[in-house]
């Protein structure tokens, strides 16, 4: 069920998706939260690295002997990026230009031709070091001085569930960095109601649950959906993909519910769960006019009950989330397809827009953004 009786206003304007002015308020705050950039088991090893760029703050996430660190990639030498590679392993932080080496604390290490530095100021060229933290496998960084916890980013029920469900021995099935041609809060909005489905998605949701079907949770820092899969009775892949995810989920020894979750945590960060799948969504902005995301899908292992031996059980489990994730992939590129349209109608929108009932978890956050923009932007907008 809807909570909201009503239709409800469009808070955001047109303008608040493709002016400058309100985009440099939002990096504001989007560098004051934590985003999800990477997992443990992409930085398994000794010398494992992640490179990544947050609102034009460029950050390496590295392994140092066990300990997960997330630094500056730029050299304090001559500002050259350390690494220009997205993911990699080497011995030591090393930057690709002058060979300057860093430590876990960011301070420098190896200096070639230290001579030539005397007197070096070693405090001063330490790298800036951002808080990390890890919930299952997924690996959080935030870049302000003086981050909320992530329990209480997160609230400590849905922290403790994506534990559970990012946990060890899930394994990841798919990672997909998509590039979208649209302001951040397209993909997200997109995401956060059904009202789409018949129009975008005819051949494989076909049809959107509705209200009676539908039940939305609403909470100052995170709204949900929830809905008993398949979304329809002739919901073409989504009936068939349930019909067989249901005795797949119980050869790996688990109950088969069909239920479906997904959640949205303010502002950025995407999670949609079913029995064997759970899968994080981070979507970061670029510019005013276009974002990128990195998709991360991890599948169910294998219980000890399963009716199938350990070794079928993982195989199993693989195979499934290898094909559940192509399936999800083919979803999300339905609805990138839609992406650029949205946003050059934005540009030129000569109307301020309403919200549906069944758009209320949109309303709810654009609420939050009007509520923790720093101030009010100068300049157009519609």
């Amino acid at each position: 069920m809807f909570v909201t009786p009503t239709s409800l206003p469009h808070l955001l304007r047109p303008g608040d998706y493709a002016t400058a002015e309100w985009y440099a308020q939002e990096i504001q705050l989007m560098r004051r939260t934590w985003h999800v950039v990477g997992t443990t088991c992409e930085l398994a090893r000794d010398g494992d690295f992640l490179t990544t760029d947050i609102t034009g703050v460029a950050v390496q996430i590295r392994n140092f002997g066990g300990q997960l660190k997330a630094l500056s990639n730029v050299c304090s030498h001559r500002h050259c990026l350390i690494s220009s590679q997205a993911a990699g392993n080497s011995p030591r932080m090393r930057c690709q230009y002058h060979g300057w080496e860093f430590q876990a604390d960011g301070r420098t290490g190896r200096i070639p031709e230290p001579k030539n530095f005397v007197p070096i100021e070693r405090e001063k060229l330490c790298l800036p070091n951002y808080a990390l933290a890890v919930v299952g496998q997924l690996v959080f960084v935030n870049l302000s001085t003086n981050p909320p916890p992530i329990q209480e980013f997160l609230g400590a029920d849905f922290h403790d569930f994506l534990e559970s469900r990012f946990g060890t021995p899930w394994h990841m099935s798919l990672k997909w960095a998509p590039s979208y041609p649209a302001n951040w809060k397209v993909p997200i909005e997109n995401s956060l109601e059904a009202y789409h489905i018949p129009a975008v998605h005819p051949k494989t949701f076909k049809v959107d649950p509705g209200e009676e079907r539908s039940e939305h949770l609403l909470l100052p820092h995170r709204t949900a959906f929830f809905a008993r899969l398949p979304f329809g009775a002739h919901s073409g892949i989504d009936a068939w993909f349930q019909k067989f995810e249901g005795q797949v989920v119980r050869w790996l020894g688990h109950p088969n519910t069909r239920d479906y979750s997904q959640h949205h945590v303010f502002p950025n960060l995407l999670f949609s769960f079913t029995d064997a799948m759970s899968l994080c969504h981070c979507i970061m902005p670029v510019s005013p006019d276009s974002s990128r995301a990195v998709v991360r899908q991890f599948g169910r292992p294998p219980a000890g009950n399963g009716v199938l031996s350990r070794t079928l059980g993982k195989s199993l489990s693989r195979t499934w989330g290898r094909l559940t994730a192509a399936i999800n992939r083919h979803i999300l590129k339905e609805d990138l397809t839609m992406f650029r349209s949205i946003q050059q109608g934005l540009e030129r929108s000569p109307h301020r827009g309403v919200l549906g009932r069944c758009e209320e978890r949109l309303h709810a956050f654009q609420h939050y953004l009007l509520s923790n923009i720093p101030s009010e932007p100068q300049g157009p907008a519609l």
